[in-house]
């Protein structure tokens, strides 16, 4: 596990409309809902960055011979490879270093290159050009990039010759970074720098033909769904760095990265956006690659797209570093551009992981070990909850967490005690658990209401068997707020819900003795904004929860954190991350003493999204670091 300290952190709220329930517009109703609200969810498959083969393979280095960042790489006119970057070894101060490769696998030094011009002693090799970048059109080879004073310049030489001279242009744009060229198909060059940044070129390269502009996503598409809070800035830049363009038939294409602090890591992630010129108007950003760092688009032998993926050594979860690998672009169903099938770009126990009920979409599942020696499964069904009155609580059970059977409805809307009138109630979060000291199993589920808030109800079997039937244990809702968790602890049952609110269930377990408490982290922190949790093992109490990390509702991670401590009222050790992409889930302990979590996909770069499907998780040695820590573990 990646210890972090610092993030920010943000809940994200879903709403439902009201709605008099007439029984043939509830449906049509319902569909409105969810795409106007959820349009944007990040856990749609159409908004998916990531949807793994089954034979999807990790990307692996094409290149390895010197650690290198801000990798560009081009097709040279013969149909080998080219390839440049910022040299990382130390004191190297060697120009622009170039490499050659016939199959972009065995490559050639043939830098640095010997670049002359204004401010540039002939065949200067003694400074050291951070991210230059290379273009090939025609017959000419290019080499962009800032000199020793931040100009942005571009030195030409010959496709033919990458180890012959170049000339290098007077200074183009003063306090420049991450300087690219684009040739257009009318030989039209534009150099492009920092996050967007453009200026059309004069013919032959060497001064400005226009005024700087700054490339961004058209605002007019966030007039329906104008983002909020933290989401807005992302919504107004393609990227932060490296940007550069290529042309995919009639369609620019903008890429640039940026650090987002997804899976609470230095994460730096390649967007791209679309458009019908080189100045746009340019669609939504789209997060292309995940981990790919500041690269370049290149096209393959088969004339499709690739990104060059060169990750550096701050992201915890890439699957190499300061090395150069490249990641088969593919057309998602709505045309944007992102990593294909074919491969895997996160090293973590989650990335090649697979969804194991597949039959019908489920959230936050949870999942218990029953009395019986089976092990019990609910979860939020129908997209984002079913809506009253329609479906209910549905039960599947495993004998050996592989093969899951559907039981059916074990819960439905009737006899709640509670009149939710002409508001549409939307059925969230269900929490089955098996207590060993009533011999019988609880369930707990919220239900949202417009306008009124989120509640909880709490149940439990009258036969002592996870299908029920189950009766309510109060005459109506249990506790104001969502996602109930019973657990229980050597002295009696407790009830969890909200961002961390406890207390005692009485012994009719109608109610609470003593008081309610919050638990928090040693900073005072939740552990988690929603969907706690509570396992015990060894004496230590393992909180667990959801937060989001890096852009909200756009490309952020919906992680499992958690937290530990010898007392189950805390507090708790400060926040960790225990499963990236884990988010609202359940862990619990299967009948060999292994720990497992479940997780749903909730996020753009998750394996999988809104199926149930579980991950490993070991838990540390308490004598040898304090107090044990949750991994999400490779079994």
């Amino acid at each position: 596990m990646t210890v972090q300290t610092k993030t920010w952190i943000t809940g994200l709220t879903l709403a439902v409309l009201s709605l008099a329930p007439a029984a043939d517009a509830q449906q049509k109703l319902k569909a409105a809902v969810a795409d106007d609200i959820f349009a944007d969810h990040p856990s749609m498959d159409k908004n998916a960055t990531v949807m793994p083969a089954a034979d999807a393979k990790p990307v692996a280095p094409i290149f390895s011979e010197r650690p290198i960042g801000d990798a560009s790489v081009a097709r040279l006119t013969n149909g080998g490879w080219i390839l440049t970057g910022t040299s990382l070894r130390s004191g190297a101060r060697h120009g622009v270093e170039l490499w050659t490769s016939p199959d972009a696998k065995k490559w050639t030094r043939v830098g640095p290159a010997k670049i002359s011009g204004e401010g540039i002693a002939s065949g200067d090799m003694s400074e050291r050009y951070l991210a230059p970048s290379v273009t090939v059109a025609g017959d000419k080879l290019y080499l962009a990039f800032s000199d020793k004073m931040g100009c942005a310049r571009i030195a030409t030489g010959l496709a033919a010759q990458p180890g012959g001279a170049f000339k290098a242009s007077p200074c183009l744009v003063e306090d420049a970074s991450d300087v690219t060229l684009f040739v257009d198909e009318d030989s039209t060059g534009y150099l492009i720098w920092g996050g967007g940044m453009i200026a059309k070129l004069a013919p032959g390269f060497s001064k400005l033909a226009e005024a700087p502009r700054l490339l961004k996503p058209d605002q007019a598409l966030f007039a329906k769904h104008p983002p909020v809070g933290k989401d807005w800035p992302v919504r107004t830049r393609v990227g932060t760095r490296g940007a550069t363009m290529v042309r995919d038939g009639d369609r620019y294409i903008l890429a640039a990265s940026e650090v987002t602090g997804r899976m609470r890591t230095a994460t730096e992630d390649l967007f791209v956006a679309e458009g019908p010129t080189p100045y746009g108007p340019f669609t939504m950003r789209a997060l292309a690659v995940p981990h790919a760092g500041r690269g370049s688009l290149v096209r393959t032998d088969d004339g499709k797209l690739a990104a060059a993926y060169n990750p550096k050594c701050d992201d915890g979860f890439a699957m190499f570093c300061e090395q150069v690998g490249l990641v088969p672009l593919e057309r998602a169903p709505d045309g944007r551009l992102r990593q294909a099938a074919s491969v895997i770009t996160e090293d973590s126990a989650v990335a090649a992981r697979k969804a194991l009920v597949t039959s019908e979409t489920m959230r936050d599942p949870s999942v218990a070990l029953g009395g019986d020696g089976h092990y019990y499964l609910v979860g939020t069904l129908d997209g984002y909850g079913y809506h009253k009155p329609d479906g209910g609580v549905k039960l599947w059970r495993s004998s050996d967490l592989k093969q899951w059977d559907e039981v059916g409805f074990i819960w439905k809307w009737e006899g709640m005690g509670y009149d939710f009138g002409k508001n549409i109630a939307e059925l969230w979060a269900p929490e089955i658990m098996w207590s060993a000291r009533d011999k019988t199993y609880y369930l707990a589920f919220s239900v949202m209401e417009k306008g009124v808030g989120g509640k909880t109800w709490l149940y439990r079997s009258k036969t002592g068997k996870a299908e029920g039937p189950y009766e309510n244990v109060t005459k109506s809702f249990f506790v104001k707020g969502i996602d109930g968790f019973p657990f229980e602890d050597d002295d009696g049952l407790y009830f969890l819900w909200g961002g961390g609110s406890i207390a005692k269930l009485n012994a009719a377990r109608s109610g609470f003795e003593g008081p309610v408490r919050q638990l928090v982290d040693v900073d005072g922190d939740h552990v988690g904004y929603e969907g706690n949790g509570l396992i015990k093992t060894n004496g230590v109490y393992f909180l667990t929860g959801a937060e989001w990390h890096g852009p909200l509702r756009t490309h952020g991670t919906y992680d499992m954190m958690y937290g530990t401590s010898k007392s189950l009222f805390g507090p708790y050790t400060q926040r960790r991350m225990g499963a990236p992409h884990g988010g609202h889930g359940t862990a619990f302990r299967d009948k060999e003493g292994r720990y497992w979590y479940t997780m749903f996909g909730n996020d753009p770069t998750a394996p999988w999204r809104m199926q149930f499907g579980l991950v490993p998780i070991d838990i540390g040695d308490a004598e040898s670091i304090g107090l044990p820590r949750i991994d999400a573990a490779r079994d």
